[in-house]
């Protein structure tokens, strides 16, 4: 091996390392800023998550892209509430960051990192994990991020998953889809065709 194949991974460029862990924006929920008033347009998933989500409560925003449904999420929790907004691109968390101060929000907190790596998130401290085409743009390690939004989960929490596309533009397909949900109680949804599950944690007898 030379020394140009002997790059770690850290030794990567930033754009190179989300190339790899990410699907392209395309298909992704990361697309341009101004997309975001018509990707809300026809995305149905805060008529599906806001019944479940109170005043008070902690969400977490993972793969949030520029943080469409973070604002709309916080105004559900209210300012005794609080929403962890998280994505692998440095970009959206500082267009997220400067919005929300420039808004009055003190209780988003944004942080760049990819999803299989929650650890500034406590144990069992969420209510609500909201994971909106997350999965299906994650290259890589998508069994880990499955894994974090379990253990930041409190034990009545509950998580609204979704897959922006199947193959071949996003990375989940049905096998792996149904695998996830295995490891879940799904409360609603939960069909490939839908792509999308309401689900909480399975209960240890």
């Amino acid at each position: 091996m030379n020394q140009g194949e002997a790059k770690t991974e850290k030794e990567q460029s930033p754009n190179n390392l989300e190339e790899a862990r990410t699907s392209h924006w395309l298909f992704s929920r990361r697309g341009p800023a101004f997309l975001g008033p018509i990707v809300r347009i026809f995305d149905h998933s805060e008529k599906i998550v806001g019944p479940y989500i109170k005043k008070g409560q902690v969400v977490a925003d993972i793969g949030c892209g520029w943080g469409y449904f973070s604002f709309a999420l916080v105004d559900l929790v209210g300012p005794e509430g609080k929403v962890y907004s998280v994505d692998l691109a440095k970009k959206c968390i500082r267009v997220i960051q400067n919005k929300a101060e420039k808004r009055g929000y003190h209780n988003i907190e944004a942080h760049t990192s990819t999803a299989a790596v929650l650890s500034f998130i406590p144990d069992g401290s969420v209510d609500f994990v909201f994971a909106n085409g997350l999965l299906c743009s994650m290259a890589i390690d998508r069994q880990l991020a499955v894994n974090e939004m379990k253990r930041i989960l409190k034990p009545t929490g509950m998580a609204y998953l979704s897959l922006g596309s199947p193959p071949p533009f996003g990375f989940v397909d049905q096998p792996e889809w149904d695998d996830i949900l295995a490891g879940f109680k799904v409360e609603q949804g939960g069909s490939f065709k839908e792509m999308w599950a309401l689900v909480s944690l399975k209960q240890e007898v």
